[in-house]
């Protein structure tokens, strides 16, 4: 046959072999064959090739393809020796089973350019670069390509592969003023394109005095999931390899004592370090940092000394499913205060939330794993003391559609939701959340009063200021951030009062309290010029409860509103140059309104008629008359309080014992 070299064409060369033991030989068969291909061979008729190209699907799509095999079957598929439809198969099924060196992919690339393969062809090359990338531990090799990548860009069918690869691969110094003009002019001619406007957007990222463009503020999912090939079985095969389902999440910065198992690849974009000492990393010794390269990356830095001298040169990973296990990048990117980090963390955090934990996608998941995941994320933000935007939209899209499952995990993913503009999230969030607690039970009431309890404890850490410390022209910012905080506390009020009339529990009425205990003191503890006073449903359920507990923790509640509105009324007349408290005249009104009615009901006995609130509790004496109960000026002081009345029992008793034991 032209194009082989003495190999025949009789299928009974290789007999079909189903044991796991006898695949390596398999394999080993199968490449034998590829290798010797170096001309034009035809798939039709052909059983042998069609034979081992079973083969090789079989054993790759289960065990994947060993490293040797990587290179063999990469020089096939883009030497253009075999029609599309078996390169097409070849590459679909070239998963590689451990980490992949550079010197293959340097090799394929350059058939790339070639342009012996057809255009199919090399669009699925580029596609499964992106796909394999987080097994390429050493990118300088593919980064050393990027200008190469770029020019491909005006190829309309390369485009958007291309524009994925390069978002990957992209670093500061990539970022150069011709590129970006090349990127606008093909943004020009072609429209507003997803992929192009996905690499404009880590462009401005690293560097925003070179886009002048206007881009989305969210995370958007700028590539579509078809660029990927072999998800689900790449996982599976890392599963198998490393023996350990979990390890997608750990990272390896200075393990030194043993290598690890291959790790879990969590999609495109997860997979997790190859430890320090290995020396394949980088392909040379791990002890040379920084001193010759503009850049360190992380996974080079052993201890803390190389860590302060190498800061300014530290660069994250390319996989960033690393990051929200490791405390050291945690705060890295903290320390870094750039925006790039965030952007590529929120870019892979929104897609993997989509594929791993989207139930309105109607695919299957592990429970065990999701709820690893959520809760994974779930640290990353305490840690990192701030919601991510990633998150946001995940529950932007899933909460409408939500099916109770996850429930702890989701409302403290709700409690991280950072601060917007009310009226921003106001449709996208609370209004599910208002017809989620209205349908939902008792226990998911109160698992949500203490959700927005700890998104207003958030929002509340993170943006307290010292008025005294703020120039005039931040008063509109802060005007804005202080309605913004006033409209989600008249929010949950209403969901309080909503709870009340439909559940007479002592236990979602003392969850309420400790919401209001919160705001109570906004002004005092936060420097918030902000009171926002409980709503009259709130005020009055607890005043007139059964429980001494609640009792007690509303008269403790008004005692701190009453400090708060005596300061901010001193302050007020004291300080000019702070920023407006903005607290009306209406508020000190509807304060002294619950004041008279709590001295009134425990103290004065005038429960009935002394309340001044228009939905308060005065009735008219004829009325109460009417209700045969003799002494009711006195039902709620604190002697005959229900919620006192205990204590008053127990007084008496011990006032009889001790006098029964006095001598006549």
């Amino acid at each position: 046959m032209d194009g082989m070299k003495g190999v025949g064409n009789k299928a009974e060369n290789l007999k079909p072999r189903e044991t796991v033991a006898e695949y390596p030989h398999m394999m080993e068969e199968a490449l034998h064959y590829f290798k010797r291909i170096t001309s034009k061979v035809s798939l039709k008729g052909n059983n042998l090739l069609i034979q081992h190209l079973t083969t090789i699907e079989s054993i790759g799509l289960k065990r994947g393809i060993p490293a040797d095999g990587v290179d063999v079957l990469l020089r096939l598929a883009l030497s253009g020796n075999l029609v599309d439809t078996a390169n097409t198969r070849i590459l679909k099924c070239l998963i590689p089973a451990t980490d992949l060196h550079p010197d293959p992919i340097i090799a394929a690339v350059s058939l790339f350019c070639t342009g012996k393969s057809t255009t199919s062809t090399r669009i699925l090359f580029i596609r499964w670069l992106i796909s394999v990338f987080d097994l390429i531990p050493c990118k300088d090799a593919l980064s050393s390509l990027y200008n190469f990548f770029f020019c491909l860009l005006l190829d309309d069918k390369l485009c958007p592969s291309l524009c994925h690869l390069l978002y990957l691969l992209t670093r500061k110094e990539h970022v150069k003023a011709y590129r970006v003009r090349s990127l606008l002019e093909l943004q020009s001619r072609k429209g507003l394109q997803p992929h192009i406007l996905g690499l404009l957007s880590i462009y401005k990222v690293f560097c925003p005095e070179l886009v002048s463009l206007t881009l989305p503020s969210r995370v958007k999912m700028y590539f579509k999931d078809s660029n990927l090939l072999f998800t689900s079985e790449l996982k599976a095969i890392t599963k198998i390899n490393s023996g350990d389902p979990v390890r997608d999440y750990k990272l390896y910065v200075g393990e030194t004592k043993k290598p690890p198992s291959r790790a879990v690849k969590r999609k495109w974009n997860s997979n997790p370090y190859v430890p320090v000492s290995s020396p394949t990393v980088w392909g040379r010794d791990s002890s040379r940092l920084a001193s010759s390269h503009t850049t360190c990356p992380m996974e080079r830095i052993q201890t803390f000394s190389q860590l302060l001298e190498n800061i300014l040169k530290l660069e994250l990973p390319a996989q960033m499913g690393c990051v929200i296990q490791s405390p050291l990048l945690l705060n890295f990117i903290n320390c870094i205060n750039e925006d790039d980090s965030l952007l590529r963390l929120n870019y892979w955090l929104a897609f993997s939330l989509h594929e791993e934990c989207a139930w309105y996608s109607g695919q299957k998941h592990n429970k065990q794993e999701v709820e690893a995941f959520l809760n994974t994320i779930i640290r990353t933000q305490e840690f990192l003391q701030e919601g991510l935007s990633g998150t946001e939209e995940f529950l932007h899209k899933c909460l409408p559609r939500w099916n109770g499952k996850y429930c702890a995990q989701i409302l403290q993913l709700i409690s991280w939701i950072p601060l917007y503009s009310f009226p921003d999230i106001e449709g996208l969030l609370f209004e599910t959340l208002m017809q989620l607690f209205v349908t939902s039970s008792l226990s998911f009431k109160i698992d949500m009063l203490k959700a927005l309890k700890k998104l207003l404890q958030n929002w509340l850490l993170k943006h307290s200021v010292c008025p005294d410390h703020r120039s005039a022209d931040q008063n509109d910012t802060m005007s804005g951030l202080m309605t913004s905080m006033d409209e989600m506390i008249q929010f949950t009020g209403r969901l309080c009062s909503l709870g009340i009339q439909m559940h007479n529990s002592p236990l979602l009425l003392h969850i309420i309290l400790d919401f209001y205990k919160l705001v109570s003191d906004v002004y005092l503890w936060f420097n918030l010029p902000l009171i926002v006073l409980p709503p009259p449903a709130v005020f009055y359920a607890a005043l007139l409860c059964t429980d001494s507990v609640n009792l007690n923790q509303l008269c403790y509640i008004m005692y701190r509103y009453r400090n708060n509105l005596l300061t901010a009324k001193r302050n007020e007349k004291r300080k000019s140059n702070q920023v407006p408290l903005n607290i009306s005249s209406q508020t000190y009104q509807v304060y002294n309104q619950y004041l008279t009615a709590m001295v009134g009901c425990l103290w004065t006995s005038q429960a009935f008629s002394s309340d001044s609130h228009p939905q308060g509790i005065k009735m008219a004496p004829e009325l109460l008359e009417k209700a045969g109960v003799s002494t009711y000026k006195k039902a709620f002081n604190i002697v005959f309080h229900p919620a006192l009345m205990s204590f008053s029992v127990a007084f008496l008793k011990d006032v009889s014992n001790y006098t029964s034991t006095l001598p006549l």
